[in-house]
């Protein structure tokens, strides 16, 4: 304003000028200075996303929260009343900085889940989200509230230090907000845009090439073996495609559809007559009638219809529980037969390790054919019991592969080979059970069906129009000539008079019922039973697993490495070493065994208990 002022109003002599100091003039060589400082700052965020994610679109993805963030800041002065000034724009400079920290954290879960296996991109958006949440808020409410003292101050310079919070705390919270729900929708455009990419680059590509992506892959393939992936995303993985999942689903559907037929009213039915109906003259006569059941019949159809509705979405729980239970079977047996693999590759690197010493010692006359012999045999037994193995390996994983029902081949990935889980010996939720809850929906069915069998002995409603015309003297006296129309309304009642077939339908059915609580209380007592079962021998197998945690499998390291150090000292023969070597494996065998044993108590202690 003062700059407009003087080169309107004040004429100045020649060579002279007017300058503007002070704080004024500070401002503007800071902002000078910022011209710089933002852009570089900018430049760097840039290339430490690009180092972090090696993706120049990834890095311009969590870039989104810049502008995000910005217009926060901007909004929060705007509200507080505070014009731009330098400590403001240091604000923004801290306030990019951290605003990218949230699009790290949920773009580098989303990569985490992607290369678990999860290909569905909207569910890797939900679940990465869902996980993040906490760290995502956390980072933005800390350095909000870290910032909070300065953004209400009153005390010395505090016109510096109440714009910078001002900006990073209004920047935070919107940039927070926007980010949770933005850049979950830029991941997906971003990622669908790179997978279409990818697409046309490969159908471009020549035949020759395209022959050698594929060679390679297969190589690829067969020294790294196939996508790892964890218990957790193989279980969503296979409730999303497994094709016994989808069918229950589609009955379920089915089912809610029939729900609209409850109210079948049968067809109306149109009739003309015509002839001498009063007279010598021709009249005619049409009508409209129309049978329906008593309305509380349609109300327990739909009733049934409702009860048999729920008992398909029962069905869907119960199908998802025993796909849960057969893909962690699946899982964990081939984490068993890979146990197996390694012990028995073991052995045979120890038994080669012997056959080539069996072979100096024999070529230099120290020893007898029969110990080359012997290693040689026991070489032989290992590598039929590893091909056998790999045969078993294979077979696992097309079952795996089947239950995923998907076109990429994953391999069981988990840090332990060993379950976990809490033991509850009380089984009074049981009835929760899909299992359980399903044959009693059935209980709700058979009632559902009484009640709709007695309504049908209720009468059946029968209402019927007619309209004809009447050439002649009516009863008034008066002659019509055919041209006027006459109305009339008949209402009649359906009796069920010959009841006998329908009473009998509602014994059956009250019959029924009784078979479905003495079915509901059979199986009951079966699953207290297997699930008592389990509980004993999870019990059971967890000790003798303990066993050997705590003690056998040490004592089997020390027996191998002592039987080496006095084979090679010569202390004991071979056959001594081999015996010792056997019960060795035979312990690591054993205790893999009694691990598959516990890991099925706990699979289906797991599925007695899911609900």
């Amino acid at each position: 304003e003062l700059q407009g002022k003087v080169e309107k109003q004040i004429k100045f002599p020649v060579g002279y000028y007017v300058t503007y100091g002070g704080a004024f003039e500070n401002l503007n060589a800071a902002k000078d200075r910022l011209l710089i400082a933002v852009p570089v700052s900018l430049l760097l965020i840039f290339l430490l996303l690009y180092f972090a994610f090696n993706s120049i679109s990834q890095g311009l993805l969590i870039y989104s929260a810049i502008p995000l963030s910005a217009s926060g800041g901007i909004l929060f002065l705007a509200i507080r009343g505070m014009p731009f000034s330098i400590s403001a724009g240091v604000g923004f400079i801290a306030l990019f900085g951290v605003a990218v920290l949230n699009g790290i954290v949920l773009i580098a879960e989303f990569n985490r889940l992607k290369m678990e296996g999860l290909t569905d991109l909207k569910r890797i958006v939900l679940m990465g989200t869902k996980v993040r949440l906490r760290p995502v808020l956390m980072t933005a409410f800390v350095a909000s509230l870290g910032f909070l003292p300065m953004a209400l101050s009153n005390g010395a310079g505090a016109e510096v230090q109440r714009p910078l919070a001002t900006v990073v705390i209004g920047g935070l919270l919107i940039a927070t907000f926007l980010t949770l729900f933005v850049l979950p929708v830029l991941y997906i455009i971003f990622e669908h845009r790179t997978e279409k990419k990818k697409k046309k680059r490969h159908h471009h590509s020549t035949p020759g090439i395209a022959t050698f992506i594929i060679a390679l892959g297969t190589i690829g393939s067969a020294a790294f073996g196939q996508t790892p992936i964890s218990l957790s995303n193989a279980i969503d993985t296979a409730l999303k495609y497994n094709l016994q999942g989808k069918n229950e689903q589609l009955k379920a559907q089915y089912k809610g559809m029939l729900i609209q037929t409850s109210s079948n009213i049968p067809q109306a039915g149109l009739f003309f007559e015509g002839g001498q109906m009063n007279s010598t003259y021709f009249d005619t006569k049409i009508g409209i009638t129309q049978t329906i059941n008593f309305p509380k019949v349609y109300k327990r159809q739909k009733e049934l219809l409702q009860q048999e509705w729920q008992n398909s979405l029962l069905q869907v729980a119960l199908t998802e529980a025993i796909v849960r239970k057969r893909v962690t079977e699946a899982f964990y047996m081939i984490l068993y037969v890979e146990q197996k693999k390694q012990i028995l590759t073991y052995s045979d690197s120890l038994f080669h390790s012997f056959y080539r010493k069996a072979e100096l010692r024999l070529a230099k006359g120290e020893s007898n054919i029969l110990e080359k012999t012997s290693a040689e045999t026991q070489l032989g037994q290992i590598g039929i019991q590893l091909d056998q193995l790999k045969q078993d390996l294979s077979i696992l994983q097309i079952q795996f592969q089947l239950l995923l029902n998907t076109t990429q081949s994953f391999v069981p990935k988990a840090p332990l080979f060993k379950l976990q889980l809490p033991v509850f010996s009380d089984t009074a939720w049981l009835v929760e059970h899909p299992y359980l809850k399903a044959i009693r929906q059935q209980q709700d069915i058979a009632d559902a069906t009484i009640l709709l069998e007695k309504s049908k002995l209720l009468p059946d409603l029968a209402l019927t129009y007619n309209n004809a015309s009447f050439i002649g003297t009516g009863a008034d006296n008066k002659v019509y000539n055919g041209s006027a129309r006459f109305h009339s309304v008949q209402v009649g009642f359906g009796i069920p008079i010959f009841a006998k077939a329908e009473k009998a339908k509602i014994n059956s059915a009250i019959f029924n019922k009784q078979i479905v609580e003495n079915n509901f209380k059979t199986e009951l007592q079966t699953m207290q039973s297997g699930f008592q079962t389990a509980v004993a021998q999870y019990a059971k197998y967890l000790q003798t697993v303990n066993y050997y945690e705590e003690k056998a499998l040490q004592n089997a390291n020390l027996i191998t490495s002592t039987a080496n150090k006095q084979l090679a000292n010569g202390n004991i023969n071979y056959l001594e070493w081999v015996q010792l070597i056997n019960q060795a494996t035979a312990v690591k065998n054993e205790y893999v065994e009694a691990i598959k044993s516990l890991n099925e108590s706990i699979i289906l202690l797991n599925y007695f208990t899911s609900k």
